[in-house]
């Protein structure tokens, strides 16, 4: 199985203004390059979208920190599309510096099938494709924001996925995320 970061992923994961998940210590081809010597646990594999974990062998911090009464009140919002040809959508997160964050012991790689990268204007000279490198606690996947869930119900048109609405995930996501924000930005 070939891995690679699409021009997505790279454009955000190593950008230093990056709200979330963001590398430093490696270039996206040098990350590439590293994947070939580290082991993956394969997660769950939904059609063209697989979940994969690693250890973390760069300088990232965790991307979220949870939310508390004493930090609540440093979060910041705003609407924001990823690229141009998306429908922007509220984001929220803590600025970089304002919340403590550790370094991250995992990283979920959320990865798209090469079929499902070119339809999507992402295409990979691989297997898979890497859309996302989320910092996780464990090897086991956090739910994706309700957001993020509902821009994919709308479609690759809107900067989605295709992938309809699923009540019980929404409701996972809602918990979740009313407990954690991103940081950075």
């Amino acid at each position: 199985m070939s891995i690679i970061c699409t021009s997505f992923a790279a454009g955000r994961h190593f950008d230093p203004t990056f709200s979330g998940t963001r590398i430093s210590s490696h270039t996206a081809a040098e990350f590439d390059a590293a994947l070939a010597g580290v082991e993956i646990i394969e997660g769950e594999t939904e059609g063209f979208l697989r979940h994969v974990f690693v250890r973390n062998f760069t300088d990232a911090l965790a991307g979220v920190a949870r939310i508390t009464p004493e930090n609540e009140h440093l979060l910041r919002t705003r609407y924001h599309a990823r690229r141009s040809e998306e429908l922007p959508v509220l984001t929220r997160w803590f600025p970089a510096g304002t919340v403590e964050v550790t370094r991250c012991e995992w990283f979920h790689l959320v990865l798209y099938s090469r079929e499902q990268c070119a339809a999507e204007g992402l295409p990979v000279d691989a297997d898979w494709g890497i859309v996302a490198i989320n910092s996780a606690t464990a090897a086991e996947t956090s739910p994706l924001g309700p957001l993020a869930q509902m821009r994919n119900a709308l479609g690759i048109e809107q900067g989605g996925n295709g992938q309809p609405l699923d009540l019980d995930e929404y409701a996972r996501g809602v918990a979740y995320w009313s407990e954690w924000a991103t940081v950075g930005g």
